[in-house]
């Protein structure tokens, strides 16, 4: 199963953090299913629990969070690019098809 974990009420940075403070526990429960490949369900997700603070803090640390998530986000998606144009180009270039000079 794939689930998008999403939300009309928070922030994308907050259940962004959310998951990401649960997959190892995703992890293992997907790792002791005896199928070829593990997954989770529904209910391991409904059970992973959060604190969530107060609407005034949550409002401040969207302030601080979403953009540094947004920063990652960008930085992950330029990290790729720059890895497909390496992986391109590198052999082009120690084969001598292309010169540094082009």
């Amino acid at each position: 199963h794939l689930f998008k974990v999403t939300s009309t009420v928070f922030q994308k940075w907050f259940y962004y953090l959310w998951t990401l403070h649960h997959l190892d526990e995703f992890r293992l429960i997907a790792a002791d299913k005896a199928t070829t490949m593990g997954h989770i369900q529904r209910k391991h997700l409904t059970n992973a629990l959060t604190l969530i603070p107060s609407p005034r803090l949550l409002h401040r640390m969207t302030i601080t969070m979403q953009p540094l998530i947004e920063t990652i986000i960008a930085s992950r998606l330029q990290s790729r690019t720059l890895a497909t144009l390496r992986d391109t180009l590198l052999p082009k270039l120690l084969s001598g098809e292309l010169g540094a000079a082009s």
